[in-house]
């Protein structure tokens, strides 16, 4: 292989490459330049904010003190009684010109109707008067029959009203059953009581006398008796009559009479239980009683004991 010569360079490079280097060192003096002026204005700017920060703050802070110093001025003129007087004699002016506007209105009004009627034919003037009359007539006479026509329906519906009443009447005397008492007589025959709750029959003594521990729940305390009828316990008066007939029966025999102690739930079971009792030849009374308002029912020595009836 041949070697080959280096040949020098040539002038141009040179030339290229110091203008390249100045060229680059412009740019650079160019860039400083800028971010030196850019941080100077950013700095100016924010020191101009600033200052127009703190002195919107001194403009709000006088206004606020020349609002205070009105607000006080304003307040004072308010409780001063000359200010008062003239508010009200503002009020009553304005008051009095509204009226007095309403008057001139009127008036106006009135004169135009002044001036048509003066202006107008009194035949026509007289023909429309008579017209408006037999209108008015027209009106009056259609109102009277509305009058009348609304009196003829109170008079039905108070008839129907009448016989609505009338037939309640009838349905509840035919639902009400008529209760005698029989007349209280002294007597010196021993009581046993008979309690009627849940329209059943509690009989507070058995045969023998001696309490019935089986329908009622007996407490004594300081030598009373007190009664608490077990619920679903006790005498039915119709599926248990042949007992209580027995029983009333019994009664009837030992010098004995009762008395139903009777509560608002059982009045059908005291009207059955009752007429067993007459049919027994049992003289009896009853009590009506209302559980528990009127009190637990208690039996003592000294207690209440109401005379047979």
């Amino acid at each position: 292989m041949n070697l080959r010569r280096r040949k020098p360079h040539d002038s141009l490079y040179m030339l290229l490459d110091t203008m390249c280097n100045a060229f680059g060192g412009i740019i650079l003096l160019a860039v400083l330049v800028v971010l030196l002026t850019s941080k100077e204005k950013t700095q100016k700017a924010a020191a101009a904010d600033s200052t127009e920060l703190q002195r919107r703050v001194a403009l709000a802070e006088t206004n606020l003190q020349q609002s205070l110093r009105l607000s006080a001025s304003l307040q004072a003129q308010a409780n001063d009684d000359r200010w008062k007087n003239q508010v009200s004699l503002l009020a009553t002016r304005r008051q009095l010109e509204t009226e007095l506007q309403q008057l001139r209105e009127l008036a106006a009004q009135n004169s135009q109707q002044i001036d048509a009627n003066a202006g107008s034919d009194p035949a026509e003037r007289m023909k429309k008067l008579d017209a408006e009359i037999a209108g008015d007539r027209l009106k009056k006479l259609a109102a009277q029959n509305k009058i009348a026509v609304s009196e003829e329906e109170k008079k039905r519906v108070a008839a129907r009203l009448a016989a609505a009443e009338k037939q309640m009447a009838q349905v509840a005397k035919l639902s009400e059953r008529d209760l005698r008492l029989p007349r209280e007589h002294s007597t010196e025959r021993q009581v046993a009581y008979i309690i009627l709750l849940y329209n059943r029959i509690y009989l507070c003594r058995n045969a023998d006398m001696t309490r019935n521990e089986t329908d009622i729940k007996w407490t004594d305390k300081d030598g009373v008796e007190y009664a608490d009828p077990r619920k679903n316990r006790g005498l039915d008066a119709v599926a248990n009559a042949s007992q209580l007939s027995a029983y009333f029966t019994a009664r009837a025999t030992n010098s004995s009479y009762v008395v139903f102690i009777t509560m608002p739930d059982s009045f059908p079971a005291f009207i059955q239980a009752k007429q067993l009792a007459v049919d027994a030849g049992l003289p009896y009374g009853w009590v009506p009683w209302r559980y528990p308002q009127d009190g637990a029912l208690s039996f003592s020595s000294s207690g209440y004991m109401p005379p047979p009836q």
